[in-house]
């Protein structure tokens, strides 16, 4: 495998091989943000919250689109009134019934999986918010059950070009935040999206194609998890949704392996990998030297850590031990503390760095970042063989 780090400093190539423009779509995940802010479903949001808080809030969704309920659950935290659930599909947990929200996201709006949770919480009278795309099979079935609630996402980007569910994260998640303001579990709701929106355009001046290696977080970044197999480990609620987004990231963007592990429990099962063959260095572990000469990855652990600012002290005495081990066993790391005050703010700095790094990871292989699992077998793709004779409509 040839991984060119010298195309990282060569923009117009790496424009060129972004054929669907992943770089640009993620660098307006700041712009998704505030067109849910000012959306006019905004109303609806209101509605469901004078139906009185429910038992609980399940998020349910698949692939790309599953991401949105673990930020919600890391957002609301620990602390919240009522218990936020990511589960995935097809079947809804046995308790689900009246007194619960389910929420369906489904970025396409026809994810197979997503339309039968959907179908399942309207037969057991739970109340229903479907989140995707406008004039999909998920948006007709919300429409046509009463009681049931639909906000449509666009899937365009700003460039007008249709979006992955894993370029959606923001857009899809801006609104359930909104939600839990309006039901009490997130204070400044709002307020903290907004800053949310902010951080993510300094993370796109910041890691823009244009921007060197040098000075570049994202691209420095992305040359670390390509020297080797990156243990990906974080701390803290919004940590761990970090760490499993650049995992699922890696995989989907770049075809590239990872484990993945959150602090503390990481180290109870994954510390022996510090001490085992992966983490040995290689005679030819040099990093000065030419990878396009390298036949396939250096397989020498790169350790990433992703830190949430608001870690329990016993995590935080975890994490900072294993920035010692590695130090006196040789294993290259990097570690990032989230900034920023409001949690999604801290979560949206975290996010934005690993975004961008799993798509020049991408580029960097000269493998374009947008292909699918659909592309590999239709059957691992998210049509729902009920409207398979319809066109996909953004």
């Amino acid at each position: 495998m040839s991984l060119e780090d010298s195309l990282l400093d060569e923009p117009e190539e790496l424009v060129r091989i972004d054929a669907d423009r992943m770089l640009a779509s993620t660098a307006g995940a700041g712009a998704a943000i505030r067109a849910a802010l000012d959306s006019e479903s905004a109303e609806i949001l209101s509605v469901l919250a004078g139906q009185g808080r429910p038992r609980s809030l399940c998020v349910v969704g698949a692939g790309g689109s599953s991401a949105p309920g673990e930020v919600l659950a890391a957002v609301a935290g620990r602390g919240s009134p009522l218990p936020v659930f990511a589960i995935g599909g097809p079947t809804l947990p046995g308790w689900v019934g009246p007194m619960d929200l389910v929420v369906a996201v489904s970025a396409s709006g026809r994810t197979p999986e997503i339309l039968t949770v959907a179908t399942e919480a309207q037969r057991r009278g739970s109340s229903v918010l479907g989140l995707g795309a406008a004039d999909s099979p998920l948006h007709e079935m919300c429409a046509s059950a009463r009681g049931v609630w639909f906000w449509p996402v666009s899937r365009l980007s700003v460039m007008q070009d249709v979006q992955k569910a894993r370029s959606l994260l923001w857009a899809l998640s801006a609104p359930l935040i909104l939600l839990a303001g309006e039901l009490g579990l997130v204070a400044h709701a709002r307020h903290g999206l907004a800053g949310a929106a902010n951080t993510l355009d300094e993370r796109a001046l910041a890691c823009g194609v244009e921007v060197p290696s040098t000075d570049n977080p994202a691209k420095a970044l992305s040359m670390h998890l390509t020297s080797g197999l990156p243990l990906v480990w974080g701390s803290g609620d919004l940590g761990a949704v970090a760490a499993r987004r650049l995992g699922r990231q890696l995989a989907e963007n770049a075809d590239w392996p990872s484990v993945v592990g959150v602090l503390p429990e990481a180290v109870r099962t994954h510390a022996g990998l510090l001490a085992g063959p992966w983490a040995q260095r290689s005679p030819q572990d040099d990093l000065f030297r030419d990878r396009t000469l390298d036949e396939q990855p250096q397989p020498r652990l790169r350790v990433m850590l992703l830190r949430d600012a608001s870690e329990h002290p016993d995590t935080s005495a975890i994490a900072e031990a294993v920035v010692q081990t590695c130090e006196r066993v040789a294993v290259p790391y990097e570690s990032v503390m989230a900034h920023g005050g409001h949690a999604i703010e801290q979560l949206a700095d975290l996010v934005g760095l690993v975004d961008f790094a799993s798509v020049y990871t991408a580029l960097m292989q000269r493998r374009d970042p947008s292909r699918s699992a659909g592309d590999l077998d239709p059957r691992f793709g998210h049509r729902d063989p009920r409207f398979a004779d319809q066109r996909d409509r953004p």
